[in-house]
């Protein structure tokens, strides 16, 4: 079962399955599993088409890797379970 999150800025999205969604600023969430441990972000893009959602994933301090752009924030959500 999916759970709905409405993308609203400086707001911390709900914890889903251990992992935090804490903002960063407007239209951006750092992801924080369980031992507080930065694993990615999502970032809130606006288009002439509507909002998209970029997930990336860190993989080492400085870097990180694109999950894909999503029109839903939940499927971004998704890549983090």
């Amino acid at each position: 079962m999916t759970t709905l999150i409405a993308p609203i800025p400086h707001v911390a999205l709900p914890e889903i399955r251990g992992r935090r969604f804490i903002p960063v600023r407007d239209g951006l969430w750092r992801i924080v599993d369980p031992t507080g441990a930065v694993i990615g972000y999502i970032e809130r893009q606006a288009g002439v088409d509507g909002d998209r959602f970029s997930a990336r994933r860190v993989v080492f301090a400085t870097r990180t890797v694109a999950l894909g752009m999503f029109c839903r924030i939940n499927d971004a959500v998704d890549c983090f379970r």
